[in-house]
C-alpha cells in the first residue's frame, strides 16, 4: 500500500539533487577559474562533486520509481516536480562534466586573459546562485520568477561582454583560450536555463 511519507521523501531527494548541482557548478567554476598551483586540487574537488551529483540523480530516480506506481492522483504533482528537477540535474551533470574537461585541458594551453576569465567565472556564480534559489524555502512564486529573470538578464549581459572581449578588443585572444571561453559560456548559459527550471519546479513543489 502507498505510504504518504514516500512523496515527502521525494522532497528530500529533490533538495539533495539541487544542492549537489549547485556544489558541482561551484567546483567546476573554481577549477576553470584557477590558473595557479591549486588548479589540480580544484579539479579533483570538481570530479568528486560530479560523482556526488550523479549519485544523487540516481537516488532520486530510484525514489521516483518506487513511488510512481502505487501513488494516488494527489501525489502526481510531487512526483512530476521530482522527475523534472532530476532531469534538469542530469543535464547539469553533463554540462559540468564538459566544463571540467575544459578546466583539465587548460594547464597545457595559453591562459585566458584575466578579464575573459573573470566573465566566465561570473557566469558560473550566477548559475550557482540561481541553484541556491531553487534549493531555498519560503520564496514566493513572484520572488522566484524575479530572480530567474534577473539571472537570465545577467547571463545575457555577460555573454555580450565576452563576445566583445573575444571578437572586438584590439589585443587578440589566443584561439585556444577564446574557444574554451566561448564553449564555457554556452555551457553556463544552458546551466542557467536549467537552474531556472529547477527553481520553478521546486517552488511549485514547496507550495504543495
Amino acid at each position: 500500500m502507498w505510504n504518504p511519507q514516500e512523496t515527502s521523501g521525494l522532497g528530500g531527494h529533490l533538495a539533495a539533487v539541487i544542492e549537489r548541482s549547485r556544489v558541482a557548478v561551484e567546483h567546476v567554476t573554481e577549477a576553470l577559474s584557477d590558473s595557479g598551483p591549486s588548479a589540480a586540487d580544484a579539479l579533483q574537488s570538481a570530479e568528486k562533486a560530479l560523482y556526488a551529483l550523479r549519485r544523487a540523480v540516481d537516488d532520486q530516480a530510484l525514489a521516483i520509481e518506487e513511488t510512481r506506481d502505487a501513488a494516488p492522483a494527489g501525489a502526481v504533482r510531487a512526483i512530476l516536480a521530482a522527475a523534472q528537477v532530476n532531469a534538469d540535474a542530469e543535464c547539469v551533470a553533463g554540462l559540468a562534466k564538459r566544463l571540467a574537461e575544459i578546466a583539465g585541458s587548460r594547464p597545457s594551453r595559453p591562459a585566458m586573459p584575466a578579464e575573459v576569465r573573470a566573465v566566465v567565472s561570473r557566469m558560473g556564480r550566477v548559475c550557482a546562485d540561481l541553484m541556491a534559489t531553487a534549493g531555498g524555502t519560503g520564496a514566493t512564486p513572484a520572488g522566484t520568477e524575479a530572480r530567474i529573470e534577473a539571472a537570465g538578464a545577467e547571463v545575457g549581459r555577460l555573454r555580450r561582454r565576452l563576445d566583445h572581449l573575444l571578437l572586438h578588443e584590439p589585443a587578440p585572444v589566443d584561439v585556444d583560450a577564446a574557444l574554451d571561453a566561448a564553449l564555457a559560456c554556452r555551457y553556463y548559459t544552458h546551466c542557467a536555463e536549467l537552474a531556472g527550471s529547477m527553481a520553478r519546479h521546486a517552488s511549485g513543489q514547496a507550495r504543495q
